[in-house]
């Protein structure tokens, strides 16, 4: 099989100066020699015709015997983005590759053309969400760097960079609010109502953000990284809606397959405080240090701490300072496989002892790319925390267990826009042994997204 192949190539390639730029028919012997050989050689041969200028050939085979078998469909669907690639037609091409990793999302070779493609169209982020992807693919340290210098690449030529959502999102419970009725106080024997405001409130609403960010490289070693962003959750009850922003600044140190960084951050929030039932204004800042370090082609590690000073603009009693400690590790079983797993720990300090607490957390994720274009994101985090002294109005130290779901489906082949539209929904439940504080809530959030 192999001397037919090379017997093939020879035969169209001395032909290769007689091809025209537009239909080119196959000569009467390279018709013999092409139906002499098998659909795996026929498919290596139309790849490398298309790859070395000679595509209007390709598509002329190509149309006269269609692929056929098992994995017809897919490959004729990459040699024919090829083939549109080739004439320029980059659209064409990514749109042809998408729908064949719609259906066969193990397909690396198409996946890698679909990055390289959609480079060239600059939808940056999709094609550094195909190259993470390939990393698992990638058989040594050696083609993993070359990935990511890749990643680097698509990074170094636009250092700035800008990204905005517009969700909808309803949920049962936009203010995290008490699923219960009454409070039972052992210290005064009574029994009282929760009130209204208190209590859990649904709503209809929206999500929106926009973000920003800078790059720069600075010499071989280091690059300084600038971030800000803004965000809104608006719902039909103003009272609920909620605004926020945020503003990093870090210098990193560059390591093979990752980097450490030191630097700022600060954020501003503003939305309705149920307890004070009033609207609150506060803002943080502090050091961050983190770590992003990839341990072999197919693992991931991301460490980070935050300490921040807290200040609140009417609830000064809920000054205070933050501990955030954060790990996680990624590890892809292939280019659509991914699992995840992370730990946490907070330590909250107040003015009052009642309200400070520390949290310990745990999460699983798990990334699928599925046929018929539909990529599920499974995640799931539990968080246990323990406040510092009695609770005032309950008699005891509060302890809350929560409990948090997220599901999130994307349809890969629809493609609105460069964009691909996306649900999750989101389950929450809050068990506490102070009835106030226990809830549960269902959302929901529709969005368009550039991963897929």
């Amino acid at each position: 099989m192999r001397t037919v192949f090379c017997a093939l190539s020879f035969l169209l390639f001395t032909s290769a100066a007689t091809l025209a730029a537009k239909a080119v028919e196959p000569s009467p012997q390279q018709i013999v020699e092409y139906e002499a050989s098998n659909e795996t050689t026929r498919v290596k041969l139309l790849i490398t015709l298309t790859k070395s200028g000679q595509h209007e050939l390709a598509a002329s085979l190509l149309k006269r015997y269609p692929l056929s078998g098992k994995f017809g469909k897919n490959r004729q669907l990459f040699i024919e983005g090829l083939i549109l690639k080739a004439r320029g037609n980059l659209t064409g091409a990514a749109k042809n590759y998408r729908a064949a990793l719609a259906d066969d999302p193990s397909l690396t070779l198409v996946r890698a053309e679909l990055a390289q493609t959609l480079f060239q169209l600059e939808e940056d982020e999709s094609a550094k969400h195909h190259l993470n992807l390939l990393m698992a693919e990638a058989p040594n340290e050696y083609e993993a760097q070359g990935i990511r210098s890749f990643i680097d690449t698509i990074d170094a030529r636009r250092p700035f960079t800008f990204n905005a959502y517009v969700s909808v999102a309803p949920s049962t419970n936009v203010n995290n609010g008490s699923s219960n009725e009454t409070i039972y106080s052992p210290l005064w024997g009574v029994e009282m109502d929760i009130d209204d405001e208190s209590r859990e409130q649904s709503g209809i609403g929206f999500s929106t953000g926009f973000s920003a960010g800078y790059a720069h490289r600075l010499g071989n070693d280091f690059s300084v990284v600038l971030g800000g962003g803004i965000n809104a959750n608006i719902y039909t009850n103003d009272d609920y809606n909620r605004y926020g922003a945020s503003q990093s600044a870090e210098l990193r140190y560059l390591l093979t397959g990752g980097f450490l960084g030191a630097g700022i951050v600060a954020s501003q929030n503003y939305g309705y405080d149920i307890l004070e039932q009033e609207h609150e204004f506060y803002y943080s800042y502090g050091p961050r240090v983190s770590l992003q370090k990839a341990i072999s082609p197919k693992d991931r590690i991301n460490l980070s701490s935050v300490y921040e000073w807290r200040d609140y603009e009417v609830n000064s009693q809920s000054n205070g300072t933050a501990l955030m400690l954060d790990g996680s590790w990624n590890h892809a079983f292939d280019s659509s496989l991914t699992a995840s797993l992370g730990t946490g720990y907070d330590r909250i300090k107040t003015e009052l002892d009642f309200t400070s607490y520390e949290t310990w957390s745990g999460s699983v994720g798990l990334y699928k790319e599925l046929p018929r274009g539909i990529t599920v994101d499974l995640n799931g985090e539990v968080r246990f925390s323990e406040f510092d002294a009695m609770h005032p109005i309950a008699g005891v130290t509060r302890e809350d267990t929560r409990l948090t779901g997220t599901v999130a489906l994307t349809k890969r082949d629809f493609n609105i826009w460069g964009y691909a539209p996306s649900l999750e929904y989101t389950y929450v439940y809050n068990d506490s042994n102070i009835s106030l504080y226990e809830f549960d809530s269902h959302a929901l959030d529709f969005r368009l997204s550039k991963n897929f």
